[in-house]
C-alpha cells in the first residue's frame, strides 16, 4: 500500500481523525487520548504509532515517571492535508507547521 493510500485509510478513520482533532488542541500521552475517547489503550497505540510515522503527529517529549516508566507526550503536526487526484493517480501533500507558529503558540500559552 502507498503512503497516499495510508492517508486517506487514516482520514476516512473515525478514531484517528478524533485523535487528530484533540492532539491539535493539547499535548497528550497515548493512554490521555484512550481515556478521552473511551478506546482501548492498543488501539490509542496502533493509531497512534501509524500517524506518527505518517508525520501527522509529531512526539514532543518524553518523560519519566515516578515508577520509571518513560512517558511520550504527542502533538498534531500537521496543518493542511491535501489529497490530489491528476491524471488517474491520487498524492498527497502534508503541510506542517511551521516553527514560528509554534513559538507564537508558546507564547500564547504563557500569557494565559
Amino acid at each position: 500500500m502507498e503512503e497516499t493510500d495510508h492517508i486517506i485509510s487514516i482520514l476516512s478513520d473515525e478514531q484517528s481523525r478524533e485523535i487528530i482533532s484533540l492532539l491539535s488542541k493539547s499535548e497528550l500521552t497515548t493512554q490521555q487520548v484512550s481515556n478521552l475517547l473511551s478506546i482501548p489503550q492498543s488501539t490509542a497505540y496502533r493509531k497512534m504509532k501509524k500517524l506518527e510515522e505518517l508525520e501527522i503527529i509529531k512526539k514532543t517529549k518524553v518523560v519519566r515517571t515516578l515508577e520509571g516508566l518513560d512517558e511520550s507526550y504527542y502533538k498534531n503536526w500537521v496543518f493542511e492535508i491535501t489529497i490530489i487526484f491528476k491524471d488517474g493517480k491520487l498524492s498527497h501533500k502534508l503541510e506542517h507547521v511551521k516553527i514560528e507558529d509554534r513559538i507564537v503558540r508558546l507564547w500564547q500559552k504563557f500569557s494565559e
